[in-house]
């Protein structure tokens, strides 16, 4: 069972059922020893008064029966009422002949028993008694008997309401403790709902002075193991960036030469060789840069350093004056449509400034020749929206997620980028807390990607 409140329940719920069961047997006991003890007494009654009636007649015992006796053998519960009187020889008296069997001698006094009667089990009271007369003695026993049913449901009566109020209590109880488990449980919950609705690169250690002292254990070892990740993840970065780094350099080295070679006479040959080796210099310049960029915004902590007001126009005309002879080269239409005025969004300036560039760069990487790349800023109250769209070769819905991973380049194949573009901007635009939108361009044909950032209060003037 691997719910802890189904096995609290269970630890408590079978001693408690225990101790019910124990409880009414106890009771049904108590009410069983009630029931005959009242069922003796009125036997005990009616034969004492039945004693009483039996006199000398003619030198011989005879037996009377009285009205009291017999009214009080009324039973509601339509019992049968047996009695027999017999002297000591076993001559009857009164009654029901073979209540007292001939091989019985009962001794002086009361005896009480239960027997078979009349094809019915029976409560029997047998009292015997010695009559004297002028030095004469003789012994005479009077036997009364009642059926069960009068017994049977005045056990009922006495036990089962005993058991109701115990199985009420009970389960009031058990209303109780499911109550109280709700209730105590709920700061596992909400601990629980806490882990859930960080980022999932969220791993600061969590605050145990808040909660109960049985859950501060668990939250201080997920601390620890949170801390250990932590430790890794940033060893593995620090080593990814320390070797973008290094590369740098035989990169600038080799770029430097190729410079060289650029002055030199060589054959075509040569000259064909020194152009694939500058493309793949450039290919490799690339991707280191976008390595770095993707780590750096990976490794600003946005929960540390809060949100300022940037001017997202800034980041906007600046990518774009970057990419101008990129584009230019590739006959592009690079086109931004934005107010004159500053456009304030909430963010840090060096995650807009990632994001700003990398959707500009992939859209005119992959915009035809020829064609148009479009920056579109547009202020809507409490949001700011920042839209790239191209008449490139564009996403299938089915691919639009995951383009967002690492060295995914979706349908292209073309070795004009890396697949690391989207990555940075996602990453870029969850730090600065925007949300990120892929859809079809214009017309149907290419990619519009929209950016939804807050806007930044207005301050009046003084």
């Amino acid at each position: 069972m691997k719910s802890l409140r189904v096995r609290l329940l269970i630890w408590v719920l079978v001693p408690m059922l225990g101790a019910l069961a124990l409880s009414a047997w106890l009771s049904w006991r108590s009410a069983r020893d009630m029931a005959a003890l009242r069922q003796d007494r009125t036997l005990l009654a009616s034969a004492e008064v039945m004693a009483e009636r039996i006199q000398w007649a003619n030198g011989e015992l005879a037996a009377r029966t009285p009205l009291a006796a017999l009214a009080m053998f009324a039973s509601t519960a339509h019992d049968r009422v047996y009695f027999e009187v017999r002297d000591a020889s076993g001559n009857l008296l009164a009654g029901w002949p073979g209540l007292i069997s001939d091989n019985e001698h009962p001794a002086i006094g009361v005896e009480y028993g239960t027997l078979a009667f009349n094809g019915e089990r029976v409560r029997a009271v047998t009292l015997t008694r010695e009559l004297r007369r002028r030095g004469q003695v003789l012994r005479a026993s009077v036997r009364v008997a009642e059926g069960r049913i009068g017994f049977n449901r005045l056990l009922h009566a006495l036990w089962w309401p005993t058991l109701q109020r115990e199985s009420a209590l009970l389960a009031f109880a058990l209303l109780l403790m499911l109550l109280g488990l709700t209730l105590e449980l709920r700061p596992v919950l909400d601990l629980r709902r806490r882990i859930e609705q960080r980022a999932p690169d969220d791993l600061t250690p969590i605050d145990p002075t808040e909660l109960d002292l049985e859950l501060r254990p668990v939250v201080e070892t997920l601390n620890q193991y949170a801390l250990r990740l932590t430790q890794q993840v940033e060893a593995q970065k620090r080593f990814v960036m320390d070797a973008a780094h290094q590369l740098r350099t035989p990169v600038a080295l080799l770029n430097a030469q190729l410079d060289v070679l650029d002055h030199a006479e060589v054959s075509p040959d040569v000259s064909e060789t020194h152009e694939a080796m500058r493309a793949c210099a450039r290919r490799q310049r690339l991707l280191i840069n976008q390595l770095l960029a993707l780590f750096r915004v990976e490794a600003h902590d946005a929960r540390r350093t809060p949100a300022v007001a940037v001017d997202l126009l800034v980041p906007v005309r600046g990518s774009c004056v970057e990419l101008a002879l990129f584009a230019d080269a590739k006959r592009l239409e690079l086109e931004v449509d934005a107010p004159n005025d500053a456009v304030m969004v909430l963010g840090h300036a060096a995650l807009l400034q990632s994001m700003v560039f990398n959707l500009l760069d992939n859209a005119v990487r992959y915009a035809p020749a020829g064609g148009f790349v479009r920056a579109c800023v547009r202020p809507l109250g409490k949001v700011v929206e920042f839209c790239v769209e191209d008449n490139g070769p564009g996403i299938a819905p089915s691919r639009r997620e995951a383009v967002f991973e690492r060295f995914n380049r979706g349908d292209n194949c073309d070795d004009s980028g890396f697949g690391l573009g989207l990555a940075i901007v996602r990453e870029a635009a969850r730090g600065c807390g925007a949300q990120l939108e892929l859809g079809d361009g214009p017309h149907g044909q290419g990619l519009r990607v929209t950016v939804r950032l807050r806007a930044a209060p207005a301050h009046p003037a003084a």
